[in-house]
């Protein structure tokens, strides 16, 4: 049933196992285990409790209460809970990866750190397991090592192919770095594995917004520069030469438009379509009229003094400042990413020189001890 996604079958008959076996351990834990596939944090924990209080040091109850707890923002708890199930299996790779799945979670260098250090674990253990490569991948993804997490994700899906959970991770990394197009395609294919997805099916309606700035960041750029290379042109030729290159470039932004359009799932068409009266997606289609009236009119140099000219000025000087503030957004979040990934590497030196001090002074002691 587990395998078939029928949890809440799964879970009444479980149920009825418990009830007849209360201090069955292993039910309890797949109970939980439903619950949780199920989306019920609050249940697999309490479930989990019934475990623990039967047996302490179960490790597969503290891991999936550790889980769940994460799941109800009750992190510190999760972390401690994670860590008593290691302590209870430290060669159990799913131990390490629960402790790492909730440090990332948490605010602090110390604790991204820390969940560094579990994945790492995790990874050693379990080198063959796709699971402990999503684990690393979602812990790069937070220290901002995208090109180290697509990595990962590629490697999860080496060893399971059409994971879909590698594939939704692999296209979150991708709309981190700046590359809607293919981080549409992974949500595509995700999509059509799990069709009634809300989180999916959202992710990917974040992502074909993000194609359309990257159209217009791409048009306002040809916009420009054509802007700026036929005001220094001038002759006979140059009117006809600028209106042809102008109408060009706009055929070649509808034509890429329509074929992304098309290209998207039908859901995510119709959450567009729902949409439309949203802030970012009404601005994007003033933006680009402003940036096409910019393009047309340069290309026809109205005569200077005029109605048309002014409103040549005023597409021009909307174009520029959408154009801008896109630049500073997108630089903004390159420069977020690199600060993050500098900030990980710092906390993680200082780690790397405690730990090498304190093998340094072991030995003296010992030496002491002995003298």
């Amino acid at each position: 049933m587990l395998e078939l996604g029928r949890w809440r079958e799964a879970i009444a008959e479980l149920g009825t196992v418990v009830a007849d076996h209360p201090g069955d351990v292993e039910a309890l834990c797949l109970l939980a285990r439903c619950y949780s596939l199920a989306g019920d944090p609050a249940s697999t924990v309490a479930t989990a409790e019934r475990v623990l209080a039967v047996a302490p040091r179960h490790e597969w109850a503290l891991r999936q209460r550790a889980v769940a707890l994460a799941a109800l923002k009750h992190r510190r708890a999760a972390a401690e809970s994670a860590r008593a199930a290691i302590v209870a299996a430290p060669t159990e790779w799913r131990a390490h990866a629960a402790l790492a799945e909730v440090q990332v979670q948490r605010l602090g260098a110390w604790s991204v750190l820390s969940a560094r250090l579990a994945a790492d674990a995790a990874l050693r253990l379990a080198p063959e397991e796709a699971d402990a490569h999503l684990v690393d991948a979602r812990v790069r993804l937070r220290t901002g090592e995208l090109t180290a997490a697509r990595r990962a994700c590629l490697r999860a899906l080496e060893l399971d192919p059409g994971n879909q959970v590698a594939l939704h991770n692999l296209a979150v990394v991708e709309l981190t770095r700046e590359r809607p197009d293919r981080a549409a395609r992974g949500f595509t294919e995700v999509l059509a594995g799990r069709p009634d997805d809300r989180l999916v099916g959202t992710a990917h309606r974040r992502v074909v917004h993000a194609m359309l700035w990257r159209l217009f960041d791409v048009f306002a750029a040809a916009t420009l520069l054509h802007v700026a290379l036929f005001t220094v042109l001038a002759g006979p030729w140059r009117r006809p030469v600028a209106l042809a290159t102008a109408l060009a470039l706009l055929a070649g932004l509808t034509l890429v438009g329509v074929r992304a359009w098309r290209a998207q799932p039908a859901p995510v068409r119709w959450r567009l379509r729902s949409d439309r009266l949203r802030p970012a997606v009404m601005l994007w289609p003033a933006m680009v009229a402003a940036a096409a009236l910019t393009l047309l009119l340069s290309a026809y140099r109205p005569a200077p003094g005029g109605v048309a000219e002014r409103m040549w000025w005023a597409a021009l000087l909307v174009t520029l400042v959408g154009f801008g503030a896109r630049l500073v957004e997108l630089l903004g979040r390159r420069v977020l990413i690199l600060l993050v990934r500098l900030s990980f590497r710092a906390t993680l030196g200082l780690y790397r020189a405690g730990v090498a001090l304190r093998r340094r002074r072991v030995p003296a002691a010992a030496a002491r001890a002995r003298g």
